[in-house]
């Protein structure tokens, strides 16, 4: 029983499988990429990311090219995402759509080993004429692969809320340069207080220094 659909067309199709929610973490997955290399989910550690499902590279304004290059549109606000984009299609189809297309700095990765993606992120369409097809959808997670925001598209012609997901990066910009603002004030104060520190220990020295000149007979003085 699915409790999502997706409108394709005069078509409501249901999706299955649990699709992860924010604060979840991204499930492992093993799939390959458009060069017909293994590209596991580790491969993208360490950086923002923002995954996007697509019905195929073959369609244009179903779930397909089209959305992609709304998607990118809505990026170019935020190069340090890195865009994985992962259909059921072929590695040999995605590399003619890298070279038709273009599509730098996106990695294109097929479901064709890893057929348990559908269900990990809950996207597999199960009735025709899609059925086996990821449907469309939208994660964004941070570099430690935690979601912090997810979409799937109700209709193949829709496009996702790209003003939310604006809304949660500039927050989550802003957090950042507080937290440095607050990092930078503590290390000015740190080292004023190692400055002092210093100062006193010096000063410290210097008094001792005048105590010994003053205890000590100067040279020639000894035996008066």
């Amino acid at each position: 029983m699915s409790d999502f659909w997706v409108q394709y067309g005069d078509d409501m199709l249901p999706v299955i499988g649990d699709f992860p929610r924010k604060g979840d973490y991204l499930p492992s997955f093993m799939l390959v990429d458009d060069q017909k290399r293994d590209a596991p989910l580790e491969g993208f550690s360490h950086t923002p990311k923002l995954i996007l499902t697509l019905l195929s590279v073959d369609e244009d304004e179903h779930g397909g090219l089209y959305l992609l290059r709304e998607t990118r549109r809505f990026l170019d606000r935020w190069p340090h995402l890195k865009l994985i984009v992962i259909t059921v299609d072929s590695p040999s189809s995605l590399a003619r759509a890298r070279h038709e297309h273009g599509l730098p700095n996106v990695a294109l990765l097929s479901t064709l080993r890893g057929r348990d993606f559908h269900k990990h992120y809950g996207v597999l369409i199960t009735e025709i004429p899609l059925s086996g097809y990821t449907a469309p959808s939208i994660l964004l997670a941070d570099a430690g692969n935690v979601v912090h925001y997810s979409e799937r598209l109700a209709n193949t012609r829709d496009f996702f809320n790209f003003d939310a997901i604006n809304a949660l990066l500039y927050e989550g910009e802003q957090k950042a340069l507080e937290a440095e603002r607050e990092a930078e004030a503590v290390r000015i104060m740190e080292e004023a207080e190692r400055e002092k520190s210093t100062a006193r220990l010096l000063e410290k020295a210097k008094q001792v220094q005048l105590a010994r000149e003053q205890i000590e007979p100067k040279p020639g003085e000894e035996g008066r």
